[in-house]
């Protein structure tokens, strides 16, 4: 078992996998999935397990504080809700 931690500039997204566990950020909106039980990270269970979340938002916040600052001129990119659209099965937006 290993902990992975990564964070992408583009909408300020931060996130952590520990075990089944994975913390999300994407801008200031928070998660907690276990991703096993449910893979399409579908069920937020930040309010449900708020120790877990704690531990997970503590130990990115640590992690992030001691790698290199995000260099606000460096190239980053992203979709829109409107272009994924149809990559996520609720059809093209009218």
């Amino acid at each position: 078992p290993r902990t992975f931690y990564w964070r992408y500039r583009a909408n300020a997204q931060a996130a952590m996998r520990d075990g089944d566990l994975k913390y999300l950020k994407i801008r200031d909106n928070t998660f907690l999935f276990d991703v096993v039980a449910d893979p399409l990270e579908r069920a937020n269970l930040k309010a449900r397990r708020p120790d877990d979340f704690s531990r997970l938002q503590a130990a990115w916040t640590a992690w992030s504080a001691a790698m290199l600052p995000e260099r606000p001129d460096s190239f980053t990119e992203s979709y829109t809700g409107a272009q994924l659209a149809d990559h996520f099965g609720v059809g093209a937006p009218k």
